[in-house]
């Protein structure tokens, strides 16, 4: 018997040291049975929760060359999308508009939006991010899993 693949697009942070993001989603997903394509919304050395971490910030148009990558070769099919930590306005923006094509390739999607804002009463992200998060992203969302600071 032959069972149907579940494809996750997971949009989230990548770190070098540490299990957050992409890198703390993807291994319990793959176990699970689930298909994950990642896309790394930034590359870190470590969590923003260190007092220091270096590393690069992926652009919104850098996301969308990886995403007309995919449409090229007809695999930008899935049933979930899985976004978490990002750093730029724009780059959530574009996420929105992806998630917006797949939903009408496919009215079944699921797309799961961690926030990822901040933690006990600091925030981790610059505060422009708020507007974009409650006025497009929530809206679009299926599924939000804020923690009790993000939900306040």
């Amino acid at each position: 018997m032959h069972e149907m693949e579940c494809r996750v697009l997971s949009i989230q942070s990548h770190v070098v040291r540490g299990y957050v993001g992409n890198k703390s989603a993807s291994f319990p997903l793959q176990v699970l049975g689930f298909e994950v394509d990642s896309i790394n919304s930034v590359q870190f050395s470590n969590h923003t929760g260190y007092a220091h971490w270096k590393g690069q910030v992926l652009t919104a148009d850098e996301l969308h060359v990886l995403y007309e990558g995919l449409q090229l070769n007809n695999v930008n099919h899935y049933d979930y999308v899985l976004t978490g930590y990002t750093r730029d306005t724009s780059f959530l923006e574009m996420v929105v508009d992806i998630v917006q094509e797949l939903k009408r390739q496919n009215p079944n999607l699921v797309y799961v939006c961690d926030p990822v804002l901040g933690d006990h009463g600091s925030m981790y992200v610059p505060e422009n991010l708020h507007p974009v998060y409650k006025g497009k992203v929530v809206p679009v969302a299926d599924i939000i899993t804020p923690n009790q600071f993000e939900a306040e």
